[in-house]
């Protein structure tokens, strides 16, 4: 029997499928769940087995304003899984994994919806633990950046976003979708500790082009001004932070001001990632997500680093809470 599992993001859902053999398929799709949630039954529905199959899903979808609470987004989403299978499949087959580490069915899910909200990072802890015992995994998306810390086999992360943003356990900036007004408010430029927009002009995703972090393909968001991913759309909306354009400033000039926010955004990492360090004396990461080599820069020089895409590929790297509850729930058959 083949299991797939599914993680729904608030921007992109990923579906791990794993064969009886135990080899994997990864696909990813962008879903901005904010506007495009009733398509998530349809999608799916289209990226499924045909049959006999088994479900392991996990969510940080819940959190988007489409929904007004987590409980209703949790309802809604269970919801939409359940009628996107429910011609294949009987809803047994549908398994919940929760920030306790366990699966739990959807009508246990659908009561317990903190349990489940959030639960992505949870699968991954679970498969890096069997990599380290005694380590911080970092995961860095398209949004937020998980820095949970795993000691003796246990990990030792809080159970909620809340939570884990109140213990440096969740940073909420990531690889694209954060607006460079979050990370400063003021820059260096010529020389001077300039004041910047606080428009939505310029992305993470332009500073991750420009520094080459990321590839074209790798920008799978929309652009802050709907024109394209390249470098050099990326540095016409880097200007635009100044107020400026590439009339009065000079491509180079650009470029310096990816640079200050790329020297910000390293900074953020790493004082989060050195807090808990620091709380529970580990000073071993295991790093994943699109991310990888913006905290391979943040992290280098202070910690031993080990990427998912070293021990895994780069696929699994990309999609690894989809990848980890399936291959939990393959294990576990």
């Amino acid at each position: 029997m083949k299991i797939i599992g599914v993680d729904i993001g608030g921007a992109n859902t990923k579906i791990t499928e794993i064969d009886e053999n135990g080899k994997h398929i990864i696909k990813h799709i962008y879903l901005p769940m904010w506007k495009e949630n009733h398509r998530l039954t349809e999608v799916l529905k289209q990226n499924c087995p045909e049959s006999d199959f088994k479900v392991a899903l996990v969510m940080t979808a819940e959190l988007a304003d489409s929904y007004a609470t987590k409980e209703e987004g949790v309802i809604a989403i269970l919801d939409a899984v359940a009628e996107a299978y429910s011609n294949k499949i009987p809803i047994e087959n549908i398994s919940v994994f929760d920030t306790e580490g366990n699966f739990i069915s959807v009508d246990e899910a659908k009561i317990n919806h903190m349990k489940v909200s959030a639960s992505n990072w949870m699968a991954t802890a679970e498969l890096v633990k069997e990599i380290n015992e005694n380590c911080i995994f970092v995961d860095m998306g398209s949004t937020t950046t998980d820095i949970i810390p795993i000691k003796n086999g246990k990990v030792l992360a809080n159970d909620n976003d809340l939570e884990r943003l109140m213990n440096n356990e969740l940073l909420y900036v990531g690889t694209l979708r954060t607006p460079l007004s979050f990370l400063a408010n003021q820059i260096n430029f010529r020389g001077v500790l300039s004041n910047v927009s606080s428009e939505y002009f310029a992305i993470t995703g332009d500073v991750s082009i420009i520094m080459d972090k990321i590839s074209e393909n790798e920008y799978t968001c929309e652009t802050a001004d709907g024109k394209s991913t390249s470098v050099e759309d990326s540095l016409i909306r880097i200007s635009k932070v100044l107020c400026t354009d590439l009339n009065q400033i000079s491509k180079e000039e650009a470029v310096k001001i990816a640079e200050e926010y790329y020297d910000i955004w390293k900074n953020l990492i790493k004082t989060n990632v050195s807090l808990v360090s620091s709380k529970y004396d580990l000073k071993d990461v295991i790093i994943t997500g699109l991310g990888e080599k913006i905290l391979i820069d943040s992290l280098n020089s202070d910690y031993t680093i080990k990427s998912i895409t070293e021990i895994y590929d780069k696929d699994v790297s990309l999609a690894t809470p989809s990848y980890a509850v399936a291959k939990l729930m393959y294990d576990n058959l």
